[in-house]
């Protein structure tokens, strides 16, 4: 069964759709960069994630189950603009910002401060 799970990994993996962006995994935590369409500038995120295996019905054949992998956002969380500098720090707790977060103009200065609580801003 563990190999059938495996297979089924690999699989899922190899047919995913490609994705402009590289991302670097570093054991627990991901180097993402990207392209921001609103901004028309690189980004760089570092953050710490988790894995979760997801179990669901498969909808095409009955009493058959997906396996699928996510990955949260669980960690200390940073992100860079295209000339490396830091424009915001801050912390995930299962994918929701939590505690103080931080952001930075492109002198470094910190210009705004906001808390939250489980993916709500709570100043």
């Amino acid at each position: 069964m563990k190999q059938f799970h495996l297979i089924l990994a690999l699989l899922l993996v190899s047919s995913a759709p490609t994705i402009k962006a590289q991302v670097i995994d570093d054991n627990a935590g991901k180097t993402y960069y990207y392209y921001d369409e609103a901004t028309q500038k690189k980004v760089k995120e570092v953050f710490h994630h988790k894995q979760v295996v997801k179990i669901m019905p498969d909808p095409k054949q009955y009493g058959s189950y997906i396996d699928t992998f996510m990955y949260l956002k669980n960690g200390p969380y940073t992100r860079y603009d295209e000339n490396g500098n830091l424009t915001c720090t801050g912390y995930y707790a299962d994918e929701k910002k939590d505690s103080v977060w931080k952001y930075y103009n492109p002198k470094g200065d910190l210009i705004r401060l906001e808390r939250y609580k489980k993916g709500a801003l709570v100043n």
